[in-house]
């Protein structure tokens, strides 16, 4: 769950003229960081693929040229980050288990080269990989969000597959069964081998080192306290592996494993996550490779960040496709935070194709939709939609905005 705290909001300051090698936002008195390692290596060639295939346009997305260079993609995420937010839980991974009900729309072909807006942390790589969007900027009120993403980055750097990715992720070595595997793998079947692994300090270090000279490329300086978080980040990957799970400050509710979202299929029994297939994490691969995914520390209702990536989005001439918010939008019905989230929105250049992907949380009231054996309710609406109603007051509450597309 995507919770902000309102309450807690700060005025976002213009960071355009700051120094290239600050950290990402205003932090309070920093230390400098020790020399980062050398960067690692690149993505690796794709192999060829017949014309017209799926495979071959997955190799046409892996050959695309760099969208950024490093240095550019550290200045952009310092110029559109705001101050950081409190938040009051771990949000490690997901816990949306109906993050695929939307996969046939997101793979609409008018959504492609577009850009793309999200919040939270792996979540949004798999609605990157069925949309494919020219750019993508992930929005979260947590710096840890932010990091985290950094430490995606440095890991898939490490990792030209999926197995190799989940053994930097994890900082557990390859299993035995994953080396000799003749026939590509289901995300089952490695998680099912990686069950057993023990993390490894070595790789726990390559971890924290390759995260570091990715920051250092960026030209991200992190203070003593963003490293600190970094390792908490690396230390929880480490410590569960792939059964690490969201958590919530005073829950005892059990949520799902990181593995077991990964392994999500759609209805037609599509292996449709960023990691369900070697071809699909090749894609999104390259995409997080190729500057494309833009972190950003923001808050949907603040002053700054939302409104510098609907400025970003225009200046490069493009139009938004996807704007997926969690069920952030339930906590910003306080005071005037609701419309200050809907004027943000309105400024992104949008047309009849751009969409909003929710989520709504049963907590006692089940979603129209809601299908069994799932807590969440994943629905998508197109934007323009929700703009003319939200202008003509027609959203009170969350549940009328999440039930108006049913």
């Amino acid at each position: 769950m995507q919770r902000l705290v309102i309450a807690s909001l700060l005025a976002g300051l213009a960071l355009s003229g700051c120094d290239s090698r600050q950290a990402l936002v205003p932090p309070p008195p920093r230390e400098q960081t020790a020399d980062a390692p050398p960067p690692t290596a690149s993505t690796a060639a794709p192999a060829a693929h017949a014309p017209g295939s799926a495979s071959a346009a997955a190799s046409a997305a892996a050959a695309r040229a760099p969208l950024m260079n490093d240095a550019q993609l550290g200045e952009l995420m310092r110029k559109l980050s705001e101050r950081p937010g409190d938040f009051p839980s771990r949000n490690f991974v997901s816990n949306e288990t109906s993050l695929l009900d939307v996969a046939p729309a997101l793979r609409d072909g008018r959504l492609r080269g577009r850009a793309y807006v999200g919040v939270g942390p792996e979540q949004n790589l798999t609605y990157v990989g069925l949309s494919e969007p020219e750019i993508a900027y992930v929005v979260d009120i947590r710096r840890g969000n932010a990091l985290e993403l950094v430490f995606l980055r440095a890991c898939m750097e490490r990792g030209e597959s999926r197995v190799q990715f989940v053994s930097a992720l994890t900082s557990r070595g390859v299993p035995r069964a994953l080396v000799d595997a003749q026939e590509p793998v289901t995300v089952q079947q490695i998680a099912e081998a990686f069950r057993g692994a023990k993390p490894e300090a070595s790789l726990r270090d390559d971890a924290m080192a390759s995260a570091r000279a990715w920051m250092e490329r960026l030209g991200w300086v992190a203070t003593g306290a963003e490293l600190a978080e970094l390792r908490v980040i690396r230390d929880a990957f480490a410590a569960k592996g792939l059964e690490l799970a969201y958590s919530m400050e005073g829950s005892a509710r059990k949520y799902p494993s990181l593995g077991s979202l990964l392994a999500l299929t759609t209805d037609q029994g599509d292996a449709a996550t960023f990691l369900g297939t070697e071809e699909t994490y090749r894609r999104v691969r390259a995409f997080v490779l190729g500057n494309r995914l833009v972190p950003v520390v923001g808050d949907f209702a603040g002053s700054q960040a939302l409104k510098g990536v609907a400025k970003d989005i225009a200046e490069r001439g493009l139009q938004l496709g996807v704007f997926y918010t969690s069920n952030v939008e339930q906590y910003l019905f306080e005071g005037t935070a609701y419309a200050r989230f809907t004027t943000n929105v309105r400024a992104m250049p949008s047309d009849e194709a751009s969409v909003i992907v929710r989520v709504w949380f049963d907590q006692g009231r089940r979603h129209p939709k809601q299908r069994s054996g799932h807590r969440t309710t994943t629905v998508v609406a197109p934007l323009g939609r929700f703009l003319e109603r939200a202008g003509s007051g027609a959203y009170k509450t969350y549940w009328s905005v999440v039930t108006d597309s049913t």
